[in-house]
């Protein structure tokens, strides 16, 4: 038995995902981004990240064939700018927040920014997979990350209120 659309979109909303701004630039020099909840990493040799993008999205095209992109990890406080790259018909990089990485336009202040050449684009269902391998990052923030989970932007709360999330590697956690 299939599950319907409506019944499969209501229960992936209840997991929780990364924010992420993806940005590339065409063969005219022209960036293009968007915001992506579907990130994760892939492997480790070589190192790959791996995010879908819908295959009407605008950027669908841009990445099938870009030689890179970056990969902004947003931080909690960067709602602004993941809904103006989530935004349709807003010049996106227009607005404070922005700097650049190996010539890509990145997110100032993320907690995570990745530079990747490209490694695979495969079809599936109404999506793209796109693989990157990453061949810059950086970390220029320790901070609590930006999330996306039923259907609205989340943060965690800070580690010191729940010290379960603050205990020393390999110290058993309470179980409920």
């Amino acid at each position: 038995m299939a599950v319907d659309a409506d019944t499969f979109r209501a229960a992936m909303a209840r997991v929780a995902g990364p924010v992420a701004v993806v940005t590339v630039r065409d063969a005219h020099g022209v960036p293009h981004g968007m915001t992506v909840s579907s990130l994760c990493s892939l492997s480790l040799e070589p190192p790959l990240v791996l995010f879908c993008v819908a295959d009407g999205a605008s950027c669908h095209r841009v990445l099938r064939t870009a030689r890179r992109w970056c990969v902004s990890v947003l931080a909690a406080g960067q709602e602004d700018i993941a809904r103006r790259f989530a935004a349709r018909g807003e010049d996106r990089f227009a607005g404070p927040g922005l700097d650049v990485l190996g010539g890509l336009p990145a997110v100032r202040g993320s907690l995570v920014r990745l530079l990747c050449a490209y490694e695979h684009v495969l079809a599936a269902g109404d999506h793209s997979m796109v693989i990157g391998r990453v061949v810059e990052a950086q970390l220029p923030l320790a901070d609590s990350p930006l999330l996306y989970h039923a259907r609205g932007y989340r943060s965690l709360a800070p580690a010191a209120a729940h010290p379960a999330l603050s205990a020393p590697r390999g110290a058993r956690l309470p179980t409920g």
